[in-house]
């Protein structure tokens, strides 16, 4: 309710924070923008999709982009993020690793039903069972390799590949629906096999180039192979584009840049899911995409990522949603898509709704995430230092002086985050940020260029809430100083961690 009622506030008051840059407008190759009226959607049920989201409660919206004959007719990128940022998007990853398996299957360098083993044979096991051996292409395409998952696989090895072959094939392979982000890894080690070039080098000739999508880096295994499976970091825009591409059945203005079969075949039910990102909707899946049906709205195909990363394609509709963020509650989000925004579109365009539009424009201009509330003055800590008593989260000491926190951890550069007073001020990162991800040498090969906006506020005369957003990434940290107690309660703000307090002396 709070954030609700902040959102209200800052809208008709019509507040900028002059330290932010608020939403881009479009730039040399992004997709056209329209408005909603112009594409037959009601510009009401738009304002309506996005006063819900951003007042979703348990997480915080950082992208939202609707797209309606190819043409933006909405997008918010909320305070302190911005459009121009990057976002590790998870899962949604596996959807560009799949469309460069259709490219190279386009150029006869690969065919579904080629077996896995023949890619590698310097690290198959001694003995390889006849489920093992007949597993295909189109079995991990699937998620139907018949492999048990294995999360802790990625952190106990240094080469991945050669530690899931050698894993057992317990069911048939093709037969049932088992979520692996290392089937998809090991299709990114056949990519990189068969084309001579990392997944990210293909995909950059072969399909985001021909996009315009200029900024895409993703990380790489012990071994250097893209993760595949998640690890992708690139603009809202580029999912936008994605979208399009997949709703144009793999055409790119004029130029064919996956087979129409083969996204034909991605954007189909191949095999029935048991465990789906929405547990209100019964969904298929694909190749690396999820399927579903909506009454009224047909089929929809959905790429998806973990803590809310989201690109919705209904073909019946031409429309495309792109949601980023950090999202507790998925099925609320999907009804708001359903029954707030699908029942607005219509079939032509719409006589222009000009208030409404100016209405829809402030609201996403001025749209921000939650800043700590309270007053600009509390004890006097500046010159002081917090000299954390021994703990097991690696806090050394930290400095609130001059609208600055510094932070120093055991094994990373003391960070500084400039902070602001209801704004988001930022800064660069000499680390990086939280990241809930454990594989072994995860966040390698990402361009180190990570930000952090920061804001803080006195809720009482005595504690000091700081909130740290790393706005190029994804998560968010938030430490509450309480100089009476003398402790630190801290927290990487994403889906399971936990609070944790530290004892401190001030020095």
């Amino acid at each position: 309710m709070l954030k609700r009622v902040l959102i209200i506030l800052l809208v008709l008051a019509g507040i900028a924070v002059l330290s932010i840059p608020f939403l881009t407008r479009a730039q040399s190759g992004d997709l056209p923008r329209s408005t909603p009226a112009a594409e037959g959607i009601s510009t009401a049920a738009v304002i309506d999709l996005m006063d819900s989201l951003l007042a979703l409660q348990g997480g915080d919206i950082h992208h939202v982009m609707v797209i309606r004959h190819g043409k933006v007719v909405a997008e918010a990128h909320p305070a302190p993020f911005r459009a121009s940022d990057s976002h590790t998007v998870f899962s949604v990853s596996k959807t560009f690793t799949s469309l460069a398996v259709g490219i190279a299957i386009d150029e006869n360098r690969l065919r579904l039903d080629d077996r896995v083993m023949t890619f590698f044979h310097d690290k198959m096991p001694d003995v390889i069972s006849d489920r093992m051996a007949s597993l295909t292409v189109r079995d991990l395409l699937t998620m139907s390799s018949g492999v048990q998952p294995d999360v802790a696989l990625r952190s106990e090895n240094a080469d991945w590949v050669k530690a899931w072959l050698a894993k057992p094939c317990d069911e048939e392979p093709g037969t049932r629906f088992r979520y692996d982000s290392m089937c998809t890894h090991v299709l990114a080690a056949i990519l990189q096999r068969v084309t001579g070039r990392t997944l990210l080098d293909y995909l950059n000739e072969k399909l985001l180039s021909p996009m315009g999508i200029k900024r895409a880096d993703w990380e790489m295994s012990p071994d250097s192979v893209n993760t595949g499976g998640w690890g992708l970091r690139v603009p809202a825009e580029a999912l936008a584009k994605l979208g399009v591409l997949l709703l144009n059945k793999g055409s790119w203005q004029g130029q064919q840049l996956v087979s129409a079969n083969y996204v034909d075949q991605a954007c189909s039910r191949i095999i029935d899911c048991e465990v789906a990102p929405d547990t209100t909707t019964r969904f298929g899946y694909g190749y690396q995409l999820w399927q579903t049906t909506w009454p009224g709205y047909g089929d929809v195909s959905m790429a998806s990522g973990s803590y809310g990363q989201y690109v919705v394609m209904l073909p019946k509709l031409d429309m495309v949603i792109v949601i980023l963020g950090v999202i507790n509650d998925n099925n609320a989000l999907m009804g708001y898509i359903r029954d707030v925004l699908l029942a607005g579109v219509g079939d032509s365009p719409l006589a222009s709704e000009k208030v409404l539009q100016q209405r829809l424009d402030s609201l996403c201009a001025h749209a921000l995430i939650y800043l700590p509330q309270g007053k600009s003055t509390g004890q006097p800590v500046n010159g002081k230092r917090l000299v954390f008593r021994p703990n097991g989260y690696g806090m050394q000491w930290a400095t609130v002086d001059n609208d600055t926190l510094k932070l120093a951890r055991n094994g990373m550069p003391v960070e500084s985050f400039p902070m602001g007073y209801r704004e988001w001020r930022y800064g660069s990162l000499k680390g990086f940020p939280p990241y809930p991800i454990h594989a072994a040498n995860r966040m390698r090969d990402l361009v180190h260029d990570f930000e952090a906006a920061a804001a803080w506020a006195w809720t009482t005369p005595s504690t000091l809430e700081v909130r740290v957003h790393y706005v190029n990434w994804i998560t968010a940290s938030t430490y509450v100083f309480d100089f009476d107690k003398h402790e630190l309660k801290f927290r990487d703000d994403f889906p399971g961690t936990q609070p944790a307090t530290i004892s401190f002396d001030l020095k």
